[in-house]
């Protein structure tokens, strides 16, 4: 038994930025690795409290991984009440229970922590949760394969996701489904060919009814990985099955992706998540205070949802930061002692994060022009116009260089790059169209 693997999984925690330092120190330190057998750890917390936070999906997820990367070979992570025996004996016999099922009738499991009912609707995401609802409702049509959801990282594509699975599983029992990440895919064909099991790898992928693959951008740069992707996704679709999948950037950003994939990407759903915007945070907020019965005030609630703005994984940290100081001091907690909690993720002079694709959408809507028409070939003067105005705030916001900004419209060369970003600093008006879009961008 691998008495102090609880110990050295903490070494890895202690550096990871995910964790929030007051989580770290007043959560996951006290934890004990009570046994370790059958590959399953099982991890005790000192309170209902503690245990709800290291459940949490995230958190749980985080450990999850430092755990296997110490003992080299997958492990089970299982977290119980200290002093909890009952649990302790029916949570091994329940993993133990899941596992063989996992290996039976079903390739994927998924649960209802990850539903639509649970997700939160606002003008950010309203035209993709509906599609996504339409996409469980009539899995595998044609105007609807694949189903392509894609946003910048924490916004709630995997939610989404993993919302279709359930609830295709749920209304469809016949259905397979399948939810795995693009590093499990990678990681599964390389030991296929390893160990030359082509067959049990196809079977495993190729034999479902719908096919869910995350961050799918991680394939870039892996060519026999991302060809035999390719004909896995051509089997399904030609049987009709579905295939979802998310990405931090449209199809057409996917520099360097195979062209076959992304023209057919680009052939089903194409849906993108904007960061939430404050009403939407704010209901985020207060349904998780209402889950964990805790009141928190309202100058408190505003102060951080107005000032996280761009992911919801920050905002869930922010929160989760809260509770946990709010547990330990008997629920005292006023505004001054917040801004000090969360002065790592809330700062003044904090630069706002801000990508391409948040640069080239602000554009697109203030001048009506799409995305795409940017980075075509055309050359309308209302066309160039936009194209030269995203150019110029990527290299004035992002400080990129003209080779990156023109990859980002097509592959452009860096001369045409420059051309237009002088052109913008040659008109006046088109100065001031430039800082009212910068101040759109930074709100």
């Amino acid at each position: 038994m691998n008495s102090d693997l609880w110990e050295k999984s903490l070494k890895i925690l202690s550096l990871d930025s995910r964790i929030d330092r007051v989580v770290y120190d007043s959560i996951l330190t006290q934890m004990k690795q009570v046994r370790f057998e059958d590959d399953i750890l099982v991890l005790s917390a000192r309170d209902d409290f503690s245990l709800k936070i290291a459940k949490e999906n995230n958190i749980s997820s985080i450990i999850n991984d430092a755990v296997n990367v110490v003992n080299k070979s997958p492990v089970t992570v299982m977290f119980i009440l200290e002093g909890d025996e009952n649990s302790l004996k029916s949570s091994i016999i329940s993993t133990k229970k899941d596992r063989e099922q996992n290996s039976q009738a079903r390739p994927s499991l998924l649960t209802d922590e990850f539903t639509f009912e649970n997700f939160i609707v606002g003008d950010c995401n309203r035209f993709a949760h509906a599609s996504a609802v339409s996409v469980a409702n009539n899995p595998g049509s044609r105007q609807r394969n694949p189903f392509y959801l894609w946003g910048n990282s924490g916004l709630g594509k995997t939610h989404l996701m993993k919302a279709i699975g359930y609830e295709i599983q749920k209304n469809f029992k016949d259905k397979r489904v399948l939810y795995t990440t693009c590093e499990e895919f990678t990681n599964a064909f390389v030991q296929c060919r390893m160990n030359d099991s082509y067959d049990s790898f196809r079977n495993k992928y190729r034999s479902v009814d719908v096919l869910m693959i995350d961050d799918i951008q991680f394939l870039i740069g892996k060519k026999e990985t991302i060809n035999e992707f390719f004909n896995t996704f051509e089997t399904l679709t030609n049987s009709g099955k579905q295939i979802i999948i998310t990405s931090d950037k449209a199809p057409n950003n996917l520099i360097d992706f195979d062209a076959r994939l992304t023209s057919r990407f680009q052939n089903g759903i194409l849906m993108d998540i904007q960061p939430p915007d404050f009403e939407t945070r704010k209901a985020i907020f207060l349904r998780k205070m209402k889950n964990d019965d805790i009141d928190i005030s309202e100058d408190i609630v505003d102060y951080v949802c107005e000032n996280i703005t761009t992911n919801i994984r920050e905002l869930n940290g922010a929160y989760n930061t809260i509770s946990s100081y709010m547990l330990l001091s008997n629920g005292i907690l006023d505004l001054e002692t917040v801004k000090n909690l969360l002065s790592s993720i809330i700062s003044p002079n904090k630069k706002k994060y801000v990508t391409p694709e948040m640069i080239m959408n602000s554009v697109s809507r203030f001048y009506d022009i799409p995305v795409s028409d940017m980075q075509s070939s055309k050359r309308n003067a209302e066309i160039a116009t936009a194209r030269n105005v995203a150019m110029y705030l990527m290299r004035d916001i992002l400080d990129y260089p003209h080779e990156r900004i023109g990859k980002e419209f097509g592959g452009r060369k860096h001369s045409t790059v420059i051309n237009s970003i002088n052109n913008i600093d040659k008109d006046e008006s088109l100065k001031k169209e430039v800082e009212e879009l910068k101040k759109r961008i930074n709100e």
